[in-house]
């Protein structure tokens, strides 16, 4: 399983390395004289699922339950067809096994690349940045972890300043082994009510929503 998730993270941090050095590089795959407004702000809502825990002291396992989720990403395109954008998504889920609440939250700092000459015009993007894993209800608990996504989508141009925006998106945050996860102080005593399960937490997520460009 090690070597499954050490070659799983190994091929998303490599996708979202090509497409950061495309973007460096100011490779454009956008046609020519095509003028975009260069500032873009993208609210979305949608699903997402995955994500496995353990329960300390015992071998019982608990996956999160797949729940509506809401992001935005805000982009400033350097040229046509490619841009930076810092992207957030956050949704409020819960451990039926384990009874607990649990938000999950993304931000990343990344890049966009559009493939232009369609009417759906297609784009990768992807980025690295923090996840941040809360508890609701249980006192207060938090953990903060790196982590990295990358997504493909499609987006559908209606006017120069608005297009609608489709996009499947992948999560992996990294973990570092089994450990103690969201530890509370409870009365005369401290416990943690959640464990890591593996090295690495996978989530998938499909949105869908509008793009703005100013």
């Amino acid at each position: 399983m090690v070597g499954v998730a050490a070659r799983t993270v190994a091929t998303l941090s490599a996708l979202v390395t090509v497409l950061v050095f495309n973007l460096l590089a100011g490779h454009s795959v956008v046609l020519a004289g095509q003028a975009e407004a260069p500032l873009t702000i993208s609210p979305m809502f949608g699903y997402r699922d995955g994500g496995r825990f353990e329960l300390p002291g015992s071998s019982q396992r608990s996956n999160l339950d797949g729940e509506v989720s809401h992001a935005i990403a805000l982009g400033y395109e350097f040229e046509p067809g490619n841009a930076w954008e810092v992207f957030f998504s956050r949704q409020q889920s819960s451990l039926p096994t384990a009874g607990v609440d649990v938000d999950i939250a993304y931000l990343h700092l990344g890049g966009r690349l559009d493939f232009a000459g369609y009417r759906l015009v297609p784009f990768l993007s992807g980025g690295v940045g923090a996840t941040r894993i809360s508890a609701r209800g249980i006192g207060s608990a938090s953990e903060l972890r790196p982590s990295l996504s990358v997504a493909g989508g499609l987006e559908w141009p209606l006017t120069r300043h608005f297009a609608l925006r489709m996009e499947a998106r992948g999560y992996l945050t990294m973990g570092g082994g089994d450990h103690g996860l969201l530890c509370f102080s409870g009365p005369g005593d401290a416990f943690c009510q959640l464990a890591w399960s593996g090295d690495v937490l996978g989530q998938a997520e499909v949105l869908g929503g509008m793009t703005i460009r100013f």
